[in-house]
């Protein structure tokens, strides 16, 4: 028989071996088509901008919802009830598998669900803060509002706090269908006027004359009566190409709204000069 010291590192180093290999599976979240959340650029500071974007979002959104309840996967259910014995105290068990535990453990990790994720973009200076809430131009309205009343963003870092309902590939095919399903919310029933602003970064394969004209020809088919209104749209359709991913929101009185810029919205006379988003990118706007 091995020495209970030896048997004890060797199964120590194994844990070791799969934490470290959970956690580097783990490390990044990144761009997914169906994903909503928030686009932010900020000015150089991204660690610090994405610790200022969780504290932002977390406090409007426990005052919009009320605090986040964490949910119970249903494998920490499972792991419950097997902890259990007869008389329903819990107890530990040594003999644990350390390999099942690993695997709880990732399933769990992967299961969990959180109001909000930064995920990676592959972009400098722009980040995307990803929701589980089904309306992020609600929070995003509300945030806007709540700094323009009390002159306060909250923010040193953020730049733009833009909301996104839609997340697709970077192809016409792919953007048409996702905007489609996205005017229909904005554009069917009450005429208006809008606006389309596109930015691309590390991206030239989408041309702005190109997605602008096909973009307005959607617009104009759900309702005749949409009109182009490019410095007083009602509605402004922003459409932000990060690489190979299109990012897509309606959002009322955006052009009023400082385009979402929070420093600005606490100088709405202009005192102060609209910072520049420094970065590596290509940005073209309308």
């Amino acid at each position: 028989m091995e020495p209970a010291i030896k048997k004890s590192k060797m199964v120590n180093d194994k844990f070791k071996h799969n934490k470290k290999k959970y956690y580097q599976q783990h490390k990044k979240q990144v761009l997914q088509p169906g994903q909503r959340g928030f686009l932010v650029t900020c000015n150089m500071n991204e660690k610090a901008c994405v610790r200022e974007c969780y504290n932002l979002l977390n406090h409007y959104a426990d005052k919009l919802y009320g605090p986040e309840v964490k949910e119970e996967t249903e494998v920490q259910t499972k792991a419950k009830d097997k902890d259990k014995d007869k008389d329903g105290s819990d107890y530990s068990d040594s003999s644990d598998d350390l390999d099942a535990a690993v695997a709880k453990c990732r399933e769990s990790f992967a299961q969990r669900k959180m109001r909000f994720q930064n995920v990676d973009t592959g972009t400098t200076n722009c980040l995307f803060i990803r929701t589980k809430l089904e309306d992020p131009l609600a929070l995003g309205r509300h945030i806007v509002e709540d700094i323009i009343a009390t002159g306060k963003a909250m923010s040193r870092f953020v730049m733009r706090l833009v909301p996104i309902e839609a997340v697709c590939r970077a192809n016409m095919p792919d953007i048409i269908n996702a905007a489609g399903a996205l005017f229909d919310k904005h554009f069917l029933k009450e005429a208006t006027t809008y606006g389309i602003i596109f930015n691309h970064r590390y991206n030239q394969q989408i041309k702005r004359d190109h997605i602008i004209k096909e973009l307005a020809d959607l617009v104009n088919s759900k309702n005749m009566g949409n009109k182009v209104a490019l410095k007083s749209a009602k509605k402004s359709i922003i459409v932000e190409v990060l690489r190979g991913w299109c990012l897509l929101s309606v959002i009322d009185n955006y052009l009023d709204n400082k385009k979402y810029n929070l420093s600005e919205l606490t100088h709405p006379t202009g005192q102060l000069p609209q910072q520049d988003e420094k970065s590596n990118e290509t940005v073209d706007n309308e």
